[in-house]
């Protein structure tokens, strides 16, 4: 039997222990004659190196190792991919020489690159002229219900994440009061924290793995405002992509990913200024056909685009081919 490696860092939780990009390809991976592990970044080298070296394919994802630690997975790995779906070769505050010089080194050991998004593909091609793969963050289709648009007497605009990105909302304080200043209008956050607002017409939602979807059915809308640098140029979009799997309609800036994601007017907004966001939000209030129209439109770009039934398959057939 043949055997896989996932290393990735230690982001998995009591309340979330299972990753997007990890964990689901497990399954279409074993379909195809693999037996899965996975090690964190908490895992100490000896065993790293080890299980390494009883893998066909070591999987690292996003880790950036050090110039020692990718020497040494070098020699125990017979084959190594690397994905990764952020600017990790930037970070949160800009360039760096020190991500720069790891990232471009991983690439360039790796037998396969696996990209989210197109911007991403671009890095990795800096350092290797073959052997880079878009893959872009994916849902489970089979596990979005769709939303059933109808006149409701509360009307919820909606935004999912962690509070690693609430400082996204910042960005459209000054909207977020002004909408909820009207009758009928709701803002609702579901995150790990508060949003820090309080204010008849804002609520908070604490995330539940389990209640996941429930909570985003209850959305008439979504949202995901996104600042216009080169971190979020890296980003794959995965709350777009969620509300889309829900036939949710939704607001973003027209920046990175989200210009791939979204047609403008046709399975989404895509809108620059607090000006053309409360217009799409207005328009989307009063009218229920089109959001229904704009919803079955998202839910077909989620089925055709970003479903894992697709990518789940390709990924395993990538790796396997190596």
């Amino acid at each position: 039997m043949k055997k896989i490696l996932f290393y990735t860092h230690n982001i998995f939780t009591k309340e979330n222990p299972v990753g997007y990009r990890i964990q689901q390809y497990f399954p279409y991976l074993e379909e195809r004659g693999f037996k899965v592990s996975l090690l964190t970044t908490k895992a100490d080298l000896g065993t790293l190196l080890r299980t390494a070296s009883r893998s066909d394919v070591v999987v690292v994802q996003r880790v950036l190792l050090s110039p020692m630690k990718l020497s040494l997975l070098k020699m125990f790995a017979k084959k190594m991919v690397y994905d990764f779906d952020d600017a990790v070769m930037y970070g949160r505050k800009g360039e760096s020489a020190t991500r720069r010089n790891r990232f471009a080194a991983i690439v360039r050991a790796s037998k396969a690159v696996l990209c989210g998004n197109s911007f991403l593909m671009e890095e990795a091609g800096r350092y290797r002229d073959s052997g880079i793969h878009y893959m872009p963050t994916t849902v489970d289709i089979n596990e979005y219900p769709v939303k059933v648009h109808e006149e409701r007497r509360t009307f919820v605009v909606g935004w999912i994440g962690t509070s690693s990105t609430l400082r996204y909302l910042d960005g459209i304080r000054d909207l977020i009061l002004s909408i909820t200043d009207r009758e009928g209008i709701e803002f609702r956050v579901i995150a790990d924290r508060p949003f820090g607002v309080e204010k008849r017409g804002i609520t908070f939602q604490r995330w539940n793995k389990e209640r996941e979807k429930e909570m985003l059915l209850d959305f008439d809308m979504g949202i995901m405002p996104a600042a216009d640098d080169t971190w979020s140029r890296g980003k794959c979009g995965l709350k777009l992509i969620q509300y889309m799997a829900m036939g949710l309609p939704s607001v973003t800036n027209p920046v990175g990913v989200s210009k791939e994601i979204v047609a403008d007017g046709v399975n989404g907004f895509l809108r620059t200024d607090p000006v053309g966001w409360d217009e799409a939000i207005r328009a989307l209030t009063s009218d229920v056909a089109l959001r229904r129209r704009i919803g079955a439109a998202a839910r077909q770009t989620a089925v055709e685009r970003y479903s894992l039934q697709t990518w789940g398959k390709r990924f395993a057939r990538i790796v396997d081919s190596l």
